[in-house]
């Protein structure tokens, strides 16, 4: 199967801001990242000493970490299950065959000592920064959801962006003129926001990042309806 490209990665998240008409606007944004190993830990009581094997990670996976444990022990075969960061299970399976658990493909295998019930092995799943660069992001800022009008734009795009593209780095960083800021009229209460990512060659477009602009006149008003 071909690769998905770095804009097919991209997952929404959610970022609110606090803005006023006096500064510019300097905000650096989450990581656009795509879920990948970040390791494994075995439990510190473990009676096995087998090897837990993370064979991949599929995109949108949840971040944090995932718990195998041993469950069972009967008719020669030793059974496991794996929750998700939340504790919810995810998969069930035995030992010695891989298992796809919510994402994760693992195979936990015995070693010289069998396990015993209630070993268990953490897998850490963090996010890999994608490669933005060439993608175009787009902000716009509307009076409400519902609002046909545009408050404030900005792009990433142009002879002037006010969007600046990390590239391989996977992040972007806003960089509006306080002209801009000045303009757009107070609202403590926010300005909802979405911004767009597009890739030029492909045409594909997706959501990046969505949320609430917390406007106000000046710094000391900042957290004002909010």
């Amino acid at each position: 199967m071909a690769a998905l490209a770095p804009i097919q990665l991209i997952q929404p998240q959610r970022v609110d801001f606090d803005t006023t008409q006096v500064t510019d606007w300097l905000d650096g944004l989450p990581v656009i990242g795509t879920p990948s190993p970040g390791g494994t830990l075995a439990g510190a009581a473990n009676v096995g000493n087998g090897t837990l094997t993370v064979a991949s990670v599929a995109p949108g996976t949840v971040y944090g970490a995932h718990v195998v444990s041993v469950t069972a022990i009967a008719g020669g075969l030793t059974y496991l299950s794996a929750a998700d960061p939340n504790g919810v299970v995810t998969a069930r399976g035995a030992v010695g065959v891989p298992l796809y658990a919510a994402g994760i493909t693992l195979t936990l295998a015995q070693g010289a000592t069998p396990f015993a019930v209630g070993d268990a092995y953490a897998i850490s799943v963090v996010p890999a920064a994608v490669d933005i660069t060439g993608l175009v992001f787009d902000l716009d800022a509307r009076p409400s959801t519902g609002a046909a009008t545009i408050a404030l734009k900005a792009t990433s795009g142009g002879l002037n962006p006010a969007i600046a593209n990390g590239g391989p780095l996977g992040v972007i960083a806003m960089s509006v003129a306080r002209a801009a800021m000045a303009r757009l009229p107070v609202k403590p209460e926010g300005y909802p926001y979405g911004i767009t990512a597009t890739d030029p060659v492909s045409g594909l477009k997706v959501p990046a990042f969505y949320g609430l602009i917390h406007h106000t006149a000046v710094p000391a008003q900042i957290g004002q309806g909010a």
